[in-house]
């Protein structure tokens, strides 16, 4: 039977192995444009299905030909153990759903990522020969070295790829700078015994190019981590030559003894190389992450909070002194490093099955050192075999540095791979593989037809998943860019597709209710409604109200879906009833899940304040209890950022509603102390001027207002009446005509021009209206929230 199937059964085989070729030669250089998470989320699809169509192809051939290979390393195990951690991690994750897909969350740290991994290695380790073991690092050696040149490129604002988002000298394939950097120094030491080692010429002038640009990519990215790790890598490699100097030319040692050097000049001179692209990242520290892990685990601690969510632990127990930074605003997504990360999402078993797969590896490595030496002592004149242990000694090595890494910088989605494929590598290559037939009548056919029809069940259902969930990523995407070109029409449909493919996704959701609040304010501008119109609006609330609740549902803990709603329901306010509350609720949501953050109580001020000025003057003690307490959020937001000028701003506001008029510039003033570039700010402590016939200083505040924004409507417009009342009736009118161009259709604006071409008073015939205008720092912290 088996002799009329092998043909099948070297199809099978060839699907599996040529599947792997194509993952390890694509992971490094992949990005697709058409989602709008360009690398990551694209990498995981293309494993997805590559790793499944291996495994399927291997299940077929195991099952007609009744027998397979394999060896049983202790490794095994221990990768099992950290699968089935974040299995049981993610069943009681605070994000489930972002637990197991990834994206929108970090797609390296999911379930589905992890899955495919223990796979690809259990593929590698298990069906692949020590030959296409070697093909296989081969490839992907090269295919590294390609996206190394095109980094260079990048960092020397070279750009090849004709795309607005490549355009920048941080974008490379491996993911951050740092971890191009990191990669790099890992890198290494396979690089250079590869040099050493390949027979062919061809290939080692490819990796002695391939030293050359990796030197050139660590001067250009220069980050003082990588060559940290660089210092390690190199000493391992010197350590390894020095102790086994039997084996090769010495001489060779002069490539990492040169890294050597050269990173410990750059570490004790630290020089900086100017380059036109110079890359910038912001990562959090190494206490911070400590700190946040601690606590993560004191509520968590068996397995964290779920894969991926850091960015919840970091919203939740970052401390108030990070308010003080200019990066108050941001949210982290991964911490320091890698263990760090690890320990706060998948807890104490997830940080020690991690520990454990490190350490029956190096135990395997130092073994295989240790015995390896003895070994060649005997066979000192078979160069083949010298050459794969000189191989395996650079996998090794390799595998320790990032091992080490782990603990200095996060990982990325081509790290974690590179990670497994090293594993996978050194115990294919030092473990005996044992064939096992499966015999009709035995338990081990069952158990392994079992297993088989589990995976491809839940594998295939996997891939189509997958798949629906990249169609509705693609369309996603599409929105957005619609929207950014000003097509809302397009981008609105595109958005509803994304959800109907999609609906779990709160990302997808929280932006379509955004679209949809930006169609109710184009009909709320207009001054009539049509019939059917009319309907829409209708519609159009529930949609937007529908939308931001199913998100909230979906991820409680994500505290941005309950900023957004706030946003939703403030912008309601005056046309759902009981808005105002639905507000204040979803900010106090918010601030529980981001007690650090004082744009929310900032927020919840801002409407309570609102409400007080739209009281009746009979309702005079119910004004006074919403001005204390708006008061009340807004001496809370000073205390947990003391430098927060839209707090100040808003506290100044109180002050007025309650008459005290004389505290009200001081307080203003104070403000402008903690942001003097806040455009809105400046046009408000004018405006107050203006109001208080002030006019000399009213058009200083509000020429420095137009300094700031040249193209601000309601400075210009205030800025022209105080030239007005001053007397400067050219400038008056300058500054009116500059506002009727950005607002042409403004009826009150073309009285105002009139007026003062006839010689009258500028408001001659209109009433006076006063617009209230928040400080552009809180348009740009909602924008941020969002």
């Amino acid at each position: 039977m088996v002799k009329e199937f092998s043909r099948v059964l070297k199809v099978c085989e060839a699907i599996s192995k040529y599947s792997i070729y194509v993952l390890v030669a694509l992971v490094p250089v992949l990005f697709i444009p058409i989602t709008s998470e360009v690398l990551d989320f694209n990498k995981q699809a293309l494993m997805v299905i590559l790793v499944f169509v291996a495994l399927f192809a291997q299940m077929v051939k195991i099952l007609i030909s009744g027998k397979f290979s394999a060896n049983l390393n202790k490794t095994h195990v221990a990768v099992s153990v950290l699968f089935l951690v974040y299995l049981a991690s993610t069943i009681f994750s605070q994000d489930k759903y972002g637990s197991f897909w990834g994206w929108p969350r970090i797609t390296v740290e999911s379930l589905l990522t992890i899955t495919c991994l223990c796979l690809f290695y259990f593929i590698v380790s298990n069906i692949f020969s020590k030959k296409e073991i070697l093909i296989s690092m081969t490839i992907f050696l090269l295919s590294c070295l390609l996206a190394t040149l095109f980094g260079i490129l990048q960092l020397l604002g070279l750009f090849i790829v004709p795309l607005n988002f490549t355009k920048t000298g941080s974008f490379n394939t491996f993911g951050s700078v740092g971890n191009f950097g990191n990669i790099l120094a890992i890198l290494l030491p396979l690089l250079t015994v590869f040099v050493v080692t390949v027979k062919e010429k061809w290939l080692r002038i490819i990796f002695g190019v391939g030293i050359v640009i990796t030197a050139i990519s660590l001067l250009l990215i220069n980050f003082i981590f990588v060559w940290w790790i660089v210092l390690i890598s190199c000493a391992l490699i010197v350590a390894f030559g020095m102790f086994k100097r039997n084996l090769f030319d010495l001489r060779w040692l002069s490539i990492p003894i040169f890294f050597f050097v050269l990173a410990l000049f750059f570490i004790i001179v630290n020089p900086k190389i100017s380059i036109p692209q110079r890359p910038l990242e912001v990562y959090l520290n190494q206490s911070s992450t400590m700190d946040i892990a601690l606590k993560t685990i004191k509520d968590k601690p068996i397995l964290g909070s779920g894969p991926g969510t850091f960015i919840f632990d970091f919203s939740k127990y970052k401390k108030t002194e990070f308010n003080q930074s200019q990066l108050w605003n941001l949210r982290f997504d991964g911490g320091a490093s890698k263990v760090l990360t690890v320990l706060a999402t998948t807890g104490i078993l997830g940080f020690a099955s991690l520990l454990a797969l490190m350490v029956i590896v190096i135990f395997y490595g130092a073994m295989f050192i240790t015995k390896g030496i003895d070994e060649l002592k005997t066979k000192s004149q078979d160069k083949s075999d010298v050459a794969l242990k000189i191989v395996i000694a650079g996998i090794f090595i390799s595998f320790l540095v990032q091992s080490i890494s782990y603990f200095i910088f996060n990982s990325s989605f081509s790290l974690d791979f590179l990670f497994f494929f090293l594993i996978a590598c050194f115990i294919g290559i030092i473990s005996n593989k044992e064939e096992y037939n499966l015999l009709p009548s035995s338990f081990l056919t069952l158990g392994v037809t079992l297993i088989f029809t589990l995976i491809f069940i839940f594998g295939l259902g996997i891939v189509i998943l997958k798949g629906q969930r990249y169609i509705a990523e693609v369309d996603f995407n599409k929105g957005i860019m619609a929207y950014a070109k000003g097509n809302k029409i397009e981008g609105l449909k595109n958005l509803e597709k994304a959800v109907m493919q999609n609906p779990n996704s709160d990302i997808y959701l929280t932006n379509l209710s955004q679209a949809y609040l930006s169609e109710i304010s184009d009909l709320v501008s207009r001054k009539e409604l049509l019939d059917v119109e009319k309907e829409k609006f209708q519609a159009l609330i529930g949609n937007t109200i529908n939308s931001v609740k199913i998100a909230t549902e979906a991820n409680p803990k994500n505290v941005s879906n309950w900023s957004i709603r706030g946003f939703i329901y403030q912008n309601l306010i005056g046309i759902v009833p009981e808005s105002e509350d639905w507000a204040i609720k979803s900010y106090e949501e918010a601030s529980l899940l981001d007690p650090a953050n004082p744009y929310y109580v900032t927020q919840k001020g801002i409407i309570l304040l609102s409400k007080a000025y739209g009281i009746d003057k009979d309702s005079e003690s119910a004004k006074k209890i919403d001005l204390s307490l708006a008061k009340e959020q807004f001496d809370k937001a000073i205390k947990l950022k003391s430098d927060y000028a839209s707090a100040r701003f808003q506290l100044a506001m109180v002050l007025q509603a309650q008459g005290k008029a004389d505290q009200v510039m001081p307080a203003l003033q104070e403000a402008k102390k903690y942001s003097p570039n806040d455009v809105g700010l400046s046009f408000q402590i004018g405006l107050l001027y203006y109001q208080g016939k002030d006019y000399k200083n009213a058009q200083l505040e509000l020429e420095r207002a137009i300094t700031l924004d040249a193209k601000y409507s309601n400075a210009l417009y205030f800025l022209g009446l105080t030239y007005s009342a001053l007397g400067q009736n050219s400038k008056a009118i300058d500054n009116i005509k500059q506002v009727l161009k950005i607002n042409p259709e403004n009826q009150e604006v073309k009285k105002v021009l009139e007026n003062l071409n006839n010689g009258k008073e500028a408001l001659y015939g209109i009433k006076e209206d006063i617009p209230a205008q928040l400080p552009v720092e809180d348009e740009a912290s909602e924008k941020n929230n969002n």
